[in-house]
C-alpha cells in the first residue's frame, strides 16, 4: 500500500488534475470524519470523475477498503460501498490494471505495489460486500439495485454490473440484437416492459414489439436468487421480461431479452 505521507509518490500518480498530491488529505480526512460529502468529493471528483480511472484510484482504493472496516457507522459504511461498487466494475485482475498503469512512467516496483495492495483490497472487498448482504436487504430500492452492481462486480459479472449501472433508474432499457445489432428500445411503463422499434419519447404513436414472457430461464437463475434475496421489487416486476424472448424487427432473430440488453452494455 502507497502510505498517505509518501507525498513524493502521490505527486508522481496521474489524476484527473495532473498529479494526485491533494488526495492523501482527502483520504486522511475521510478516515477521521466519515463524512458522505468527503467521500463523493474524493471519488467522483478526483478517483472516478466521469468513469476514468487512474493511478491514483487503484492506490486510493487499499484505503478506502480499509476505511469501511474501521468504521462503526453503518450508514456511511454502506454508501461506500454503494460507490465502490461502481468504480471496481472491471477491475479486479492483473490484466485490467495493466490497462490503467502501462502507459506510465512509474518505476515497476512501484507498480508492483499498487497493483498488490489493490488486489489485496479487493479480496477484502468481495468479504464487505458478502457480509453486509442482510444490511442490504434494509436498503430502499434505489439503494439495493446500486449494492446489486457492487455484488455483481464482486462476482466477476461485470459486464452484468455495468447493465445494472447504466440502467439503474429501471426506466429503459437498450435491447441490441447479438445477429444484426439493430437496437430496440426497451421501456418500463408503470412495471410492463414495453419494446419499441424507435425512442419512445419522440415517437408516441407506434406499435409495441411483442415480448413473450417467461416465468423462469435456467440461464438467468443466478439473477433471479440474488433479486429475490434482496427482495428488490421494482427488478422482481422485470425478471419475467428479462427471461423472455423477443424477435428482432430487422432480422427476425429470436433472442433473450436479458441477453440483448447485456449486447448494449
Amino acid at each position: 500500500m502507497i502510505q498517505l505521507d509518501e507525498t513524493v509518490i502521490w505527486k508522481q500518480l496521474s489524476g484527473i488534475y495532473g498529479n494526485s498530491e491533494e488526495i492523501p488529505s482527502l483520504i486522511s480526512e475521510l478516515a477521521k470524519t466519515n463524512k458522505k460529502e468527503i467521500a463523493d468529493e474524493l471519488i467522483w471528483e478526483n478517483l472516478y470523475h466521469q468513469g476514468s480511472i487512474y493511478d491514483s484510484t487503484l492506490a486510493s482504493i487499499p484505503h478506502l477498503v480499509k476505511i469501511i472496516k474501521d468504521s462503526d457507522n453503518d450508514t456511511f459504511k454502506m454508501d461506500l460501498i454503494l460507490s465502490l461498487g461502481t468504480v471496481l466494475i472491471g477491475y479486479d485482475s492483473s490484466s485490467t490494471l495493466e490497462s490503467v498503469l502501462h502507459e506510465d512512467l512509474l518505476r515497476e516496483n512501484l507498480k508492483y505495489r499498487i497493483k498488490t495492495a489493490f488486489i489485496e483490497a479487493i479480496t477484502e472487498f468481495k468479504n464487505i460486500v458478502d457480509s453486509s448482504l442482510e444490511q442490504a436487504k434494509r436498503l430502499d430500492e434505489e439503494e439495493k439495485r446500486w449494492f446489486l452492481v457492487a455484488w455483481l462486480a464482486t462476482k466477476e459479472r461485470h459486464n452484468e454490473a455495468d447493465v445494472f449501472n447504466i440502467y439503474n433508474g429501471n426506466e429503459e432499457y437498450m435491447f441490441v440484437c447479438p445477429s444484426c445489432e439493430e437496437e430496440t428500445f426497451l421501456w418500463n411503463e408503470d412495471n410492463v416492459l414495453n419494446a419499441y422499434k424507435k425512442d419512445p419519447v419522440s415517437n408516441k404513436d407506434q406499435d409495441t414489439i411483442e415480448i413473450v414472457q417467461q416465468p423462469s430461464n435456467e440461464n438467468l437463475k443466478w439473477l433471479e436468487d440474488i433479486v429475490g434475496e434482496l427482495n428488490i421489487e421494482s427488478l422482481k416486476r422485470m425478471l419475467p421480461y428479462f427471461n423472455g424472448q423477443l424477435n428482432c424487427y430487422r432480422c427476425n432473430e429470436e433472442t433473450t431479452v436479458f441477453d440483448g440488453i447485456l449486447n448494449s452494455a
